[in-house]
């Protein structure tokens, strides 16, 4: 089903105003079209934001931002943008149209249809409206009303081929097989450059056990699209089903070349390669998966399995036992732990598996023997869901080079920010993202005449010019105390770090700046001293294969000494804002994660623009299960330039 944004790329009618905010409006508007219209959403989203800067008032502006939100996969933001547009320009259907989409991706379809019924108000013959709206009555499975939509689509524009293919799709959902090749046939008559039609004629050809005509409409559609993955998935069916398990295993590996985080697919792989009993093959891929999807059930199990005929109990007992922890009914995995620990020797552990199984299987039937009795405990939340989907987003390459949220990254909080030097760009070329400046940094860059400005930065490792003998002789109005700890801290020595920033203490210009490095100095120097506790404990005790669970436990640094020193600071300096962000991470580090909720707001309080406190305070949000919260956040960080929201977005804000 078509569930795209065209991006509008016409001029929309504005007024003219002789002033400069106008003209200032007016040119980033134009810049961000450009951006769209090649698909620079992050640029875009930038003059946007410039543009309403100089124009808060203006619907354009807001509207094609949040086109590029949406583009980004951000529809709470698009959903948000939208409705800013229609509170200063009700009439403008295109914001109605959109809304609607944005809201069936959010999965309110109540309130998509009634988008949809506004924007039909005010023009009634659109075929891409009626095309959105079949598309959310198929959602709804309201499927003959979904032909209903596609058929006034096509009364409008007798070519449409998005409409045949979805109409095709309804008709399949409803069991009528011809009626749905009919409307497919047409669908690539009308556009024979539509790819996903050529592909949705391949599925239903293969669910009508025809996998040799799906083969040539997947190879029609690879003649398109060479770089979409979900063609040679879809294509590895069809050898699947004509019994060419070679050929399927070679579009599942061209699979994952082009979309290494498609865990869906390495476990197809290691289950055929498992079923050859090709384990040393299957067993990398099970690991890829699990590192993935963790929290996958089906992966667990069958690589316990996998290891149980590999005659190695202990780890096929131990997978087992991660299955039922994600998945405490499944009796299956009870029945395989208490089979693996019987093998093991552990016949106390393998009874008491087995008794557990059994009670699970007698619920299961004095339940009426119906299967979906124990799996509706879950139904009410997504934790159902989690156990058992694979990640699986079948993005081609050219979309992960365009589009920022299908790219790798690892998910982690940002760090703490630090006042370090930070190097001059020549002019035109855009400053380093994620510098930050106060009122007397902003002083001291005015009047310095050194090759660096003093900014808040989050990594030093990116941002820290080498303090050099010569720097720390030249100082530019630095106190040589301040440069010296920063050419110590970088250079790991602590105790000489601490003592310099400990020096400026008092001074008025230079201790707040002193005190946040200093805290900072500390938190490093924790963690190194756990780091070599750790190594040292190592040495002593003797390697287990497996380490009971009450031996085992978190240990954090000892924050206790920097959390004292950065709460002094705050009493202090209580509108600090990266005082407060900093003092988010002591929380968020020593998992208190409800205080460091608190310590990110204060930050933005304060400083409304850093969008590093939008993204911390949005992971731990997630942490704490409040999802539809941190995709707000999220949003908000992504809009202020934060490109590794829209990949957390991506994955979590579905």
């Amino acid at each position: 089903m078509n569930k795209t944004i065209t991006v509008f790329i016409g001029f929309l009618l504005i007024c003219s105003l002789n002033t400069h905010a106008q003209v200032n409006y007016r040119h980033f508007v134009l810049a961000g079209r450009i951006d769209l219209s090649e698909d620079r959403f992050l640029d875009a989203i930038r003059n946007f934001n410039t543009a309403l800067r100089y124009k808060s008032d203006h619907f354009e502006a807001y509207f094609l931002r949040g086109v590029a939100k949406y583009s980004l996969s951000d529809y709470q933001g698009a959903y948000e943008d939208f409705s800013k547009t229609l509170e200063i320009h009700p009439l403008y259907v295109r914001a109605w149209h959109y809304r609607g989409i944005t809201n069936d991706r959010l999965s309110n379809y109540y309130d998509a249809k009634a988008d949809f019924a506004r924007a039909l108000e005010i023009d009634p013959y659109d075929a891409d409206l009626h095309l959105a709206i079949g598309a959310t009555n198929m959602h709804l499975n309201d499927f003959e009303e979904a032909i209903n939509s596609y058929d006034m689509a096509l009364l409008i524009n007798p070519t449409m081929s998005n409409a045949y293919m979805n109409r095709g799709v309804a008709n399949r959902f409803l069991e009528r097989p011809e009626e749905a090749l009919e409307d497919l046939d047409k669908a690539v008559f009308h556009d024979y450059f539509n790819t996903e039609a050529w592909m949705r004629r391949g599925m239903i050809q293969l669910e009508l056990e025809a996998p040799d005509k799906a083969l040539k409409d997947f190879n029609e559609a690879l003649r398109l699209d060479e770089q979409n993955p979900l063609l040679y998935f879809q294509r590895a069916m069809a050898y699947l089903k004509m019994g060419d398990t070679i050929a399927a295993m070679q579009d599942y590996e061209k699979v994952n070349r082009l979309d290494a985080r498609n865990a869906l697919t390495y476990y197809n792989r290691a289950l055929i390669h498992s079923m050859q009993k090709e384990f040393d093959k299957a067993l990398p891929l099970y690991e890829v998966v699990t590192r993935i999807n963790p929290r996958n059930v089906y992966a667990w199990f069958n690589r316990g399995v996998m290891y149980f005929q590999l005659n190695e109990f202990e780890e096929a007992a131990g997978d087992f036992s991660r299955a039922i922890e994600l998945f405490p009914d499944f009796a299956g995995a009870w029945i395989n732990r208490s089979m693996a620990r019987q093998k093991a020797g552990d016949i106390k552990g393998s009874q008491t598996d087995y008794e557990q199984a059994m009670a699970i299987i007698k619920a299961l039937n004095n339940e009426g023997g119906n299967p979906d009795s124990l799996y509706a405990r879950y139904a009410d939340s997504t934790y159902f869901d989690q156990i058992f989907a694979l990640e699986s987003d079948f993005v081609s390459g050219e979309a992960q080079q365009s589009r920022v949220q299908f790219r790798q990254i690892d998910i982690v909080p940002f760090g703490l920010f630090s006042v370090v030097p930070v190097e001059l760009f020549p002019p035109g070329k855009k400053h380093t993202y994620g510098a930050y400046v106060d009122l007397g940094l902003s002083q001291f860059n005015a009047g310095t005449k050194a090759g660096f400005r003093l900014a808040f930065a989050e990594d030093k490792h990116v941002f820290l010019k080498v303090v050099t003998d010569s720097l720390v002789e030249e100082k530019y109005s630095l106190p040589t105390d301040f440069l010296l700890g920063i050419r110590y801290q970088d250079q790991g020595n602590y105790s000489k770090a601490i003592n310099a920033y400990t020096r400026l203490s008092g001074q008025k210009d230079w201790e707040l700046y002193a005190l946040t490095n200093l805290v900072n100095v500390m938190i490093e120097k924790a963690e190194l001293v756990l780091a070599e506790e750790r190594f040292d404990h190592a040495l002593m005790i003797t390697r287990k294969k497996n380490i009971p669970a009450n031996e085992t436990k978190t240990v954090v640094p000892d924050y206790s000494e920097s959390r004292q020193l950065m709460q002094q600071i705050l009493i202090s300096y209580p509108e600090f804002a990266f005082g407060w962000y900093n003092m988010g991470n002591i929380h968020m580090q020593n998992r208190d994660f409800h205080p460091a909720i608190d310590a990110y707001s204060e930050a933005i309080r304060y400083e409304p623009g850093m969008a590093e406190a939008y993204y911390n305070r949005a992971l731990t949000l997630l942490y704490l299960g409040e999802q539809q919260l941190a995709c707000i956040d999220l949003s908000k960080a992504g809009e202020l330039g934060l490109e590794e929201a829209y990949a957390v977005i991506k994955r979590y804000c579905k």
